[in-house]
């Protein structure tokens, strides 16, 4: 009788496994080192940014640009240049979503007006539509039905009206469209929001903004202000209320001081609405830091400080201001500080991304 024996088939998914294991590991090492090794690219907040909710949570909406790669996953694969957008929790600083919009440089985007699903951003490329759901963009430049190829790529063509409740758009004929709040149709303007509009929407690239962001003196409301007088070491907050009276608002000396205007309304004194006034200023005598500190107009306590390079505040809500932040050392806005009812502030960073640029 003959016997055949048969070898056991032997199995090479783990010997493969193990062939494969160095390139893994070179390229976890190559990828994850080169990102820990990197800094992280330049970010700056540009100026507009809006606010909405997202998802059931108050929300930032922050246009910035970010330029250069961290590490060399995003060196070979992303965009060196981007402008981008991102909600931002504002009570935990969680990124929420954050989409890119560009790979221009010097390209910049402002965030409209945000209805309950759809936030509205002007760009230099057009208008655009995102989902305030997830960021997906619904429409963007020809896309707006009712204005197709006669869009204008300019930031000067759209704007919102806050009396109307309607993004307002102008196309390249130069006449005036208007889209409803979560629409993405365009409509013929009537003849008032024509009138009205003409002569401020433009095709030409708009100016920078020359407003100033601070001063000496700011309102509190219609008939009250707020002023900085100086004394030999600093100055002192006084509030100045209607036949010219002015009484102290507690006796914390700043150095070279001022105050922090409301974005959407430049003459008026940032979280005033809340209680508390926002100054600027060096941290003492012999120390040029910059400072941002609330104070309360109650008691004329500064309840928080954080250290920054420059402020640009805006007003969310009775009990909260945003303040778009320049960190130690920078000198363009790259993170959110938030002050909330209690007067305390909280410093979120901008930006961040993952080894893979997300």
């Amino acid at each position: 009788m003959d016997i055949t024996f048969h070898r056991p088939r032997q199995r090479r998914g783990p010997r493969s496994a193990f062939v494969l294991l160095p390139l893994v590991l070179f390229g976890c090492m190559f990828f994850g080192g080169s990102y820990l090794l990197s800094p992280e690219p330049d970010v700056e907040v540009q100026r507009d940014v809006g606010f909405a909710t997202v998802n059931g949570r108050e929300a930032a909406l922050l246009p910035y640009e970010r330029s250069g790669s961290r590490g060399m996953f995003q060196l070979m694969f992303r965009d060196m240049f981007q402008v981008r957008l991102a909600a931002m929790d504002l009570r935990t600083g969680e990124r929420l979503w954050d989409i890119q919009l560009s790979d221009k440089l010097l390209w910049n985007a402002s965030v409209l007006a945000a209805g309950k699903t759809t936030a509205y951003v002007s760009t230099d490329a057009g208008l655009v539509a995102v989902s305030l759901a997830n960021g997906e963009v619904l429409a963007e430049r020809a896309g707006f039905g009712g204005l197709g190829d006669s869009y204008v790529a300019s930031r000067s063509a759209y704007a919102f009206d806050a009396d109307r409740n309607v993004v307002v758009a102008m196309d390249a004929t130069g006449n005036v469209h208007t889209i409803a709040l979560d629409s993405l149709v365009t409509t013929p303007a009537d003849a008032a929001t024509a009138a009205m509009w003409n002569g401020k929407l433009s095709g030409k690239r708009p100016l920078p903004d020359a407003s100033s962001t601070t001063a000496k003196e700011a309102m509190l409301n219609p008939t009250e202000s707020l002023v900085l007088k100086d004394k030999p070491m600093g100055a002192t907050l006084f509030r100045r209320v209607p036949g010219g009276r002015i009484s102290p608002v507690g006796d914390t000396v700043f150095h070279n001081a001022q105050i922090v205007l409301e974005r959407s309304s430049p003459r008026t004194a940032a979280g005033a609405r809340s209680g508390h006034v926002l100054v600027q200023h060096e941290r003492n005598v012999n120390d040029k830091t910059n400072v941002l500190s609330v104070v309360s107009l109650a008691t004329g306590a500064v309840t928080d400080s954080l250290v920054v390079g420059s402020s640009r505040a805006q007003t969310v809500s009775d009990d909260k201001t945003a303040v778009t932040v320049a960190t130690e050392g920078k000198s363009h806005p790259n993170g959110l500080a938030v002050v909330g009812a209690d007067g305390r502030i909280t410093h979120f960073s901008v930006g961040t991304s993952n080894v893979f640029g997300l």
